[in-house]
């Protein structure tokens, strides 16, 4: 080991240097050790002063000055919130749409809420496709209604102008519906099959009572065009360039222009107001693909001298309704057309001997090719009860299906009625006076009977079932008797007390079952002759069947 210049070894020095640290870390420890106690002390203080059981930290918690925040205060967070609602309503009152959506998103729940926020995108075209499926006509008479707003109508509309099916216009106000859609932009209804024109708004068909009777001028007798009555006619010319597609046609309102023909596709024509001679005339030598017309007005109050002459044009007219009297001057024209099916006479309560009078003809002309005869005897009444013998209706020899609606029977034998021999169903309907003798004298006569349709004939009771078992049983045929039971409580009940114990083990010779919902009602007289095409669906009663058996 080296020496220092002074001789003295270099270990002292360095341990004298130690020592001196020491000493200072010693004098460190004992000011710590004095902090310590001065706090320990203070703290024993401050828990006597509390009574002894405060916690130490909130005691140090308490010591610690707290930091404050803007939202502390609460007048600060006061003024926030008023900010926050002042912008907002002054967003509301600038964006009338904004206003509008909020109102609707407020109303939804939570769920919805945001489910409608994290799916926005899709929401035009969800609207779209549920628009299309549900808002598939287009109703003038609650447009308004639905839609107070202008800009709401011209939006669905422009929306939906290419997906309507069916329209309804109002007739008086047929120039306020066409100003409604050109708002739109809408200058076509391609899609529309359909079209309406209803005299009333609010009503499905125009009550002849209310129609006003029109006092025939020079030009009516003499077979011209009416004048124009109740509503103004050159809208009307609008129509066929707004709808190329439309099939079928309904207007309760006076027709004395040219704007049906123009319609090339149109397949069903039902008028209820009048229409001028030329008019249509018109609708006979333009419109080729016409099948059926129904001509529903009163024929008394409008024109007298109407002609159908050029109904022999309508080579596809299959289906033909008349008020009776139009019928009764131009009958042996209308029997000559060959494609035929359905005949229809209305009105026929305004002249009951003139109504027996024309079935008499049809039924001298066509007997044995009407298929199916169904009508209303309520025009009969009393002063006709002999309406059958009159006609002639027995001689029907293929008639396969007849309904009765509102028939007065009395007391007599079904044989003393002429009744016809049908073949395959018989429908009894509004019959308040029926007998069960007089029912069962009719299944007897029209053996090898199908189905037979009983609603609201309430003298029926439980053995008139048992008595068709018997005839049922008696004629050894393969298929069982269906009755269909419609407002007949009193035998429906009968029969299902009985079932299980007795005509459950009668089902291969009667068979019961029930109308479900409301069925269609059937007024005036129609009568169906026999075609070469397939089965029309109007061949049998418009009746909802169901089993009656549990």
């Amino acid at each position: 080991m080296s020496k220092p210049n002074s001789g003295r070894p270099l270990v002292r020095k360095v341990k004298f240097l130690l020592d001196k640290d020491k000493e200072a870390a010693d004098e460190l420890k004992q000011k710590t050790r004095a902090e310590k106690a001065r706090a320990e002390k203070l703290r024993n203080e401050e828990m006597l002063c509390a009574g002894g059981d405060a916690d130490p930290r909130n005691i140090r918690n308490r010591r610690r000055p707290r930091r404050r925040h803007h939202h502390d205060d609460p007048t600060a967070e006061q003024q926030v919130v008023q900010q926050y609602e002042q912008q907002h309503a002054q967003l509301l009152d600038q964006d009338p749409d904004h206003q509008m959506l909020y109102n609707i998103f407020q109303k939804l729940e939570m769920a919805e809420q945001i489910a409608l926020h994290r799916l926005a995108r899709l929401l035009p075209d969800v609207c779209s496709a549920h628009w299309r499926s549900t808002c598939r006509k287009l109703d003038f008479r609650v447009l308004t209604e639905e839609l107070p707003e202008p800009n709401q109508r011209n939006y669905l509309l422009g929306q939906m102008a290419e997906h309507y099916r069916y329209v309804y216009f109002v007739a008086h106000r047929l120039q306020e519906n066409l100003n409604a859609l050109e708002s739109a932009g809408v200058k076509s209804l391609n899609s529309v099959q359909r079209v309406e024109l209803l005299l009333l708004e609010g009503e499905e068909t125009l009550p002849l009572e209310r129609i006003q009777e029109t006092p025939l001028t020079a030009d009516t007798e003499a077979g011209g065009d009416a004048k124009p009555k109740g509503m103004a006619q050159w809208p009307l010319h609008a129509l066929p360039k707004l709808m190329r597609n439309v099939k079928r046609m309904k207007a309760q309102c006076d027709v004395q222009v040219h704007f049906i023909e123009h319609f090339a596709q149109l397949e069903l024509l039902i008028l209820y107001g009048s229409i001028s001679q030329t008019a249509l005339t018109g609708i006979f030598e333009r419109c080729q693909k016409l099948e059926r017309l129904f001509l529903k007005f009163n024929d008394r109050n409008y024109n007298q001298n109407l002609s159908l002459k050029s109904i022999r044009k309508s080579t596809k007219l299959r289906d033909l309704s008349v008020p009776v009297a139009l019928f009764n001057r131009q009958k042996e024209m209308l029997m000559e057309l060959r494609q035929l099916h359905l005949l229809e006479l209305t009105h026929c309560e305004k002249d009951v001997p003139l109504t027996i009078e024309c079935m008499r003809f049809v039924l001298n002309q066509k007997a044995d090719t009407i298929e199916q005869v169904q009508l209303d005897c309520k025009c009969f009444a009393k002063k006709h009860i002999n309406w059958m013998q009159d006609v002639g209706l027995e001689r029907c020899s293929r008639l396969r299906g007849l309904v009765l609606v509102n028939c007065i029977f009395g007391n007599r034998e079904i044989c003393q009625l002429t009744l016809p021999c049908v073949q395959k169903y018989i429908a009894l309907i509004g019959c308040k006076d029926i007998k069960e003798y007089q029912v069962l004298d009719m299944v007897r006569r029209c053996s090898g009977l199908s189905e037979l349709y009983l609603i609201d004939c309430p003298q029926l009771t439980w053995k008139m079932l048992q008595g068709l078992y018997r005839i049922r049983r008696g004629e050894n045929i393969s298929y069982p008797l269906t009755v269909v039971l419609g407002q007949c409580p009193t035998l429906r009940t009968d029969y299902q007390s009985m079932y299980s114990n007795y005509w459950c083990f009668k089902l291969a010779y009667l068979k019961i079952e029930r109308i479900q919902g409301e069925s269609r009602p059937i007024e005036d007289i129609q009568i169906f002759f026999y075609q070469n095409t397939p089965q029309d669906k109007n061949l049998k009663p418009a009746l909802k069947k169901g089993s009656t058996q549990n």
